[in-house]
């Protein structure tokens, strides 16, 4: 009985080019997205000085990213508000991330086409 050999043409290229998109797709960038979340945030913060809205920012976390809303003591106070204080909710970070949810994915769909439009091979 005799064995047949089969070779598949172009199969190191997309075994080189898939784990290429494998890379790519795990480090995408969203940082970006965490600093447009960042400016919406900073524009519907409440503005008695601006302090506020000027301590908001996105940091990288190497995987991915996440949004602080602030150092400061009183932003979550202004956030979540204080019942027990008279202090009304003013949910800016909340909203800021909500109304960018649609914007974030189409980055998201269109980053990811382009990296998986260069896999190539059989």
């Amino acid at each position: 009985m005799s064995q047949e050999v089969v070779s598949v043409e172009g199969d190191e290229t997309l075994r080189r080019t898939m784990h290429n998109a494998e890379v790519q797709l795990a480090g995408m960038d969203q940082l970006a997205n965490a600093q447009l979340i960042q400016q919406r945030a900073q524009a519907r913060a409440p503005k008695r000085t601006g302090t506020l809205g000027g301590s908001i920012y996105a940091r990288n976390l190497g995987a991915g990213a996440a949004i602080a809303a602030s150092d400061l003591v009183y932003a979550p106070v202004i956030h979540y508000g204080w019942a027990r204080h008279n202090i009304a909710a003013q949910p800016f970070l909340e909203t800021a991330m909500t109304d960018s949810v649609r914007i974030v994915e189409a980055n998201a769909d269109r980053d990811a086409e382009k990296i998986l439009s260069r896999v190539k091979g059989a």
